[in-house]
């Protein structure tokens, strides 16, 4: 083998590992599943070939059909806080000349990503805890009448939900908005004091157009992860109460580990994963079409 051949198979090497430790524990995964929608796998024991009956099923399963309603109304609303508000934060710091202030107000934004997620689930749902949290700070004010059972409520249980994680600046997202103002040419700055330009002008004519690209990842990140993401609502709700905050993903982590329909689990997972990506695409396309 002559030397510009190993030269040029060197790249491939180096990467086949990643690509090789993606095929065992991901495609093979999401090859199996897609195998297994179309068996009647029980507790991966028995796995006869049934067609389509699983995915005809799960389009008449009532809580299936709740929880992608109630899955849309979480994805959309995360999707919005997650564009809206680290980008008004990462506006407002922007405008922060003294540069030793903007510094500390940028690491209060970032600090809170050192704590798991988990954590901070948990303490909003002590806040939710009916003998605690929101009721007693209602019932000292003398709002007793307003005391709730936040999560057990079929009225309340889902905007609870949307609300964990009040206001809303994501650490990661808000450093992706940042730097993509930072991104932006002085030029551009300089022009538009010579026109006299507001500040509001700055960011309708400079800030968003330009943002664009950044606000396309953060879409593609937050639609994934709310789509795909569980962790949430198992460690609220569980789902309930009834199925008022069921989601797909919830509910075919309970059918799978709980009842043990890997079949019918796996058709479940296929119609979330082809949901995610047909999404995705579109957000992408449409984004690219705005730019």
């Amino acid at each position: 083998m002559n030397k510009s051949l190993k030269m040029k198979l060197l790249p491939y090497l180096f990467i086949a590992p990643t690509f090789i430790l993606l095929a065992v524990f991901s495609y093979f995964s999401i090859g199996n599943a897609f195998y297994t929608s179309f068996t009647d796998s029980t507790f991966g024991i028995s796995s006869n070939l049934v067609g389509f009956e699983n995915y005809i099923a799960a389009f008449k399963d009532e809580m299936f059909l709740t929880s992608f309603k109630n899955q849309a109304i979480i994805t959309v609303a995360a999707v919005f806080c997650s564009v809206f508000f680290p980008l008004l934060a990462a506006e407002l710091l922007f405008f922060i000349k003294r540069s030793k202030v903007a510094n500390i107000i940028k690491t209060a934004f970032v600090v809170p990503m050192l704590v798991p997620s988990i954590v901070t689930i948990l303490i909003w749902k002590y806040l939710y805890n009916p003998n605690f949290g929101f009721n007693s700070i209602l019932k000292a004010f003398g709002m007793n009448g307003l005391a709730h059972n936040w999560l057990n409520d079929k009225s309340t249980a889902l905007l609870c939900i949307i609300l964990v994680g009040f206001p809303f600046v994501s650490g990661m997202y808000f450093l992706i908005f940042h730097s993509g103002l930072n991104m932006i040419g002085e030029e551009l700055y300089e022009a538009a004091i010579v026109d006299g330009a507001t500040q509001f002008n700055v960011v309708k004519d400079i800030h968003l157009p330009n943002v664009k690209p950044y606000m396309k990842i953060v879409v593609t990140l937050s639609l994934i992860g709310s789509l795909s993401g569980f962790g949430l609502v198992a460690a609220t709700t569980g789902g309930g109460p009834g199925y008022a905050t069921m989601i797909p993903a919830m509910q075919m982590y309970k059918i799978a580990f709980g009842d043990g329909k890997f079949g019918y689990a796996s058709a479940l997972g296929v119609i979330l994963f082809i949901v995610i990506i047909i999404l995705t695409l579109l957000t992408r396309r449409f984004l690219k079409e705005e730019d």
